[in-house]
């Protein structure tokens, strides 16, 4: 395959100290860590001594050392050296050999090959390219290369091929390759791995501890959105020890905090915001085991509903998280879960399910499994899923996908990914937005018909951060 042609011609061609990287099971952290400096131009340092005349040759080629300039001449031949000028009254010395010329040769192919980052184009989709070390991430290398490359060449790499320098330092992360790992995203090298929209592109972080008086390491999580009357954005999270906190804005991107709580932190995380037909705002949140909601008139203040609107018992599932709501018809709703992660479980094996109501407070569970273990056709792990109704009818599920601890290289890369149906429980196509290490995705349409992106990721050393993204064309 040509994927593990191209690997082994890293393999063979780049000469590397050291042998098979040992990777660990803990998850990858993505810290923007700004990319390494690539472009080497040794040519550009080089100055001109008075008593020295710059050659006419290229930068790499040396004078010879018994070579002399005319004594009569009072200018210097025209020179290619870009930041070389010529003094038209100085006379060269006899025997001095031209400085732009000492560098040897070893120097002069370095220089070459770790040119800065290419230009980045419109045209350009990571997902086709098959040298681009995105296409080859899985558990066990994922920590290694965002420690060889950084998170934020990790982020740039979506938007433009690698460096020969960056392949270099990716290669030190397949020291030890498995049978298979280089298996493209579809399983099949000849044809192209992704034809669908442009990657998602981030818009960075929003919040981050210790906004919302979270202590730094603990998460801030689970964005949800919704347009105001005015047209302004509010948008809510979870404040690990706090609670339900919002924040408001006028573009979407630069928040604000607002003061006070929406709904204490034991009463429930994982928000997910609706406006009633009535115009009144409610707030569903999860409780492990079931799912409860909560009522305001202005969005600030909210009333515990009472009774449950739907457990995981009722749903098969052994827990619940999540709830993310779609009106599929005029006056029916279905609202989407996932089963949740439980401290010692580690990522992968997430299941999502749905249910179906007419009046948003009574849901009854739709047989079955939508994404994940048990589903009939996507059975990849799938949490936290959000549904957005595309134009042509089809329901679209983002949802955050992390494979198991253990299991075998070759996966797709961890991260959001969309999945859609014609049916709304059926799901049997999907796609990488191209958003790394992303989750907990909440898609805001505004008025102009554009959208917004709202996701979490997590640092251990900074905590949960809240980001947003634009995936023009999803």
């Amino acid at each position: 395959m040509r994927r593990m042609v191209v690997l082994l011609n890293i393999l063979i061609c780049v000469s590397c100290g050291g042998g098979a990287e040992t990777q660990v099971a803990d998850v990858p952290t993505s810290t923007p860590v700004p990319a390494p400096s690539t472009s080497t131009q040794a040519p550009s340092t080089s100055t001109l001594t008075p008593t020295t005349v710059a050659p006419s040759t290229a930068p790499t080629t040396t004078a010879a050392p018994t070579t002399t300039a005319t004594p009569t001449a009072t200018a210097a031949p025209t020179t290619t050296a870009p930041t070389t000028t010529a003094t038209p009254t100085t006379t060269a010395a006899p025997t001095t050999t031209a400085p732009t010329t000492t560098a040897t040769p070893t120097a002069t192919a370095t220089a070459a090959l770790t040119t800065a980052a290419p230009t980045t184009t419109n045209d350009y989709d990571y997902r086709q390219d098959d040298e681009n070390i995105l296409n080859h991430l899985f558990p066990e290398n994922q920590v290694c290369l965002a420690t060889e490359l950084g998170a934020q060449t990790l982020d740039d790499l979506k938007l433009r091929p690698m460096t020969f320098d960056e392949t270099l330092k990716a290669e030190t992360c397949f020291g030890s390759v498995a049978p298979g790992i280089d298996a493209p995203l579809d399983g099949n090298a000849s044809e192209p791995i992704w034809t669908g929209p442009r990657p998602c592109s981030s818009n960075g972080v929003i919040f981050q501890p210790p906004a919302f008086g979270v202590a730094p390491g603990l998460p801030l999580a689970d964005p949800t959105a919704a347009v105001l009357d005015d047209g302004r954005i509010r948008l809510y999270l979870y404040a690990q020890d706090v609670g339900v906190v919002s924040a408001i804005s006028t573009d979407g991107l630069d928040f604000t905090e607002e003061p006070g709580v929406r709904v204490s932190g034991p009463d429930g995380g994982q928000p997910r915001i609706w406006r009633l037909p009535d115009g009144r705002w409610r707030l569903y949140v999860t409780k492990i085991q079931e799912i409860v909601s909560y009522t305001s008139d202005d969005g600030l203040a909210f009333t515990r509903d009472p009774g449950i609107r739907v457990t995981a018992q009722a749903t098969g599932l052994s827990s619940l998280s999540s709830p993310a709501i779609l009106e599929y018809a005029p006056g029916r709703y279905r609202m989407y879960y996932s089963t949740l992660g439980q401290p010692g479980q580690g990522p992968g094996n997430k299941q999502s399910g749905s249910a179906t109501s007419s009046d948003l407070l009574t849901w009854i569970p739709d047989p079955g499994i939508r994404l994940g273990p048990g589903a009939a056709h996507l059975n990849g792990s799938a949490e936290h899923p959000f549904p957005v109704l595309l134009d042509d009818g089809r329901t679209a599920l983002f949802f955050g996908r992390f494979q198991a601890l253990g299991s075998s290289p070759g996966g797709s890369p961890d991260g959001l990914y969309r999945a859609v149906s014609s049916d709304g429980l059926t799901f049997d196509e999907e796609a990488y937005t191209g958003l790394y290490f992303a989750n907990d995705p909440e898609v805001l349409k505004l008025a102009d018909g554009s959208e917004i992106v709202f996701y979490g990721d997590f640092d251990p050393q900074v905590g949960g951060m809240i980001l947003s993204a634009a995936c023009d064309g999803w």
